[in-house]
């Protein structure tokens, strides 16, 4: 039973931070490239300097070793060892700390079988897809027995079956050894379905804490996280469960069909929009754009859209973009919207 409380803290990345986690809580924390989500963990695993206070259930670990906090933190990298298999990856940290050969072949066998990879036992990581390799690093963290799980993108460049998958035996195993769970993300791919305490973070700053439900009605908060929000003038039913939203002289075909037409806006998550030189095979959602403006920041692309009068400011990750040919200011793009991943509020 560990509740997390961080007082004042504050580094290079992050703005006097005050927050505080439940015993066994599930949180999700969001924000932008660079928001400080990554220090954030890392502060509370103790393995950057930082400024400020950290107590778990009460208590000061400010001085304690993060081999100490009870803390198991898996890093985007993963930081998986290349020349070691599966099997001695989990079982690295346990023989570290001198626990007994039986114990660590209890331990690691339970954890491989728990995240459904004891099959992979005696391969090395180069040779596991990425879902596998990040059980791997799922399973080395929870080998240590810790009281606090901490991930940092930890469904990045896996398909949405994969991550909701991932995501369910985290929940169960969260709930099984009652963890407290703490993922830092910008993928809004399934933090609307499990809907729990979000934290979003900008410029090392906490600007919202709160139920994610409740965030999508903030539109100052909207802005600032890697999605498009759109506000809907109006919207008539379709069949099969959609609907046509009107914003603007723009028409998108969107996945709501109750008889109420109190719809605010539309929200698209950025990554999943669809930007090309030619119209798409399946064309509903697709239009011509105007590129009028664009620039880099880090790995991310901002866009200046104009489309059907409608402007648009959105910010895409640079692998969206990196294959179309010609994309600059003044030229057209063919821009789409995929119903699948559009959400109504």
């Amino acid at each position: 039973m560990t509740e997390i409380e961080i007082v004042g803290v504050r580094n290079y990345a992050l703005k006097n931070v005050n927050l505080r986690f439940k015993d066994k809580e599930f949180s999700i924390v969001l924000g932008p490239s660079g928001a400080g989500k990554t220090t954030l963990l890392k502060v509370i695993a103790g393995v950057v300097k930082y400024k400020g206070h950290v107590y778990f259930n009460g208590k000061c670990i400010d001085n304690v070793f993060p081999g100490e906090r009870k803390v198991g933190y898996v890093p985007q990298s993963l930081a998986l060892f290349n020349h070691m298999t599966v099997w001695d990856n989990v079982a690295f940290g346990l023989k570290v700390r001198g626990i007994s050969e039986k114990i660590v072949y209890e331990k690691v066998s339970y954890m491989l079988k728990l995240m459904d990879i004891y099959h992979l036992r005696n391969k090395y990581p180069l040779k596991l897809s990425g879902g596998e390799r990040q059980r791997v690093a799922i399973a080395r963290a929870l080998a240590l027995e810790p009281k606090i799980l901490l991930l940092d993108e930890p469904f990045s460049n896996l398909h949405v079956s994969l991550k909701l998958e991932l995501l369910s035996k985290i929940i169960s195993i969260s709930k099984e050894k009652g963890l407290n769970v703490i993922i830092a993300t910008h993928n809004l791919d399934y933090t609307e379905m499990l809907n729990e305490r979000t934290v979003v973070l900008n410029g090392g700053k906490v600007v919202y804490d709160g139920m994610f439900k409740d965030l999508l009605l903030r539109k100052e908060i909207l802005d600032i996280l890697p999605i498009v929000s759109l506000h809907v003038d109006s919207i008539e039913p379709l069949a099969n469960g959609l609907s046509l939203a009107k914003v603007g002289n723009l028409k998108i075909i969107v996945p709501w069909e109750r008889e109420d037409n109190n719809v605010r806006a539309i929200i698209i998550p950025s990554d999943k929009i669809v930007l090309s030189n030619i119209p798409q095979r399946v064309q509903a959602n697709t239009n011509p754009a105007l590129v009028r403006d664009m620039h880099m920041v880090n790995s991310w692309v901002n866009l200046s859209l104009e489309i059907k009068d409608v402007y648009l400011e959105i910010k895409i990750p640079y692998s969206s973009i990196k294959d179309l040919k010609n994309i600059k200011k003044g030229a057209i793009v063919y821009i789409k919207f995929p119903i699948r991943h559009i959400r109504v509020i």
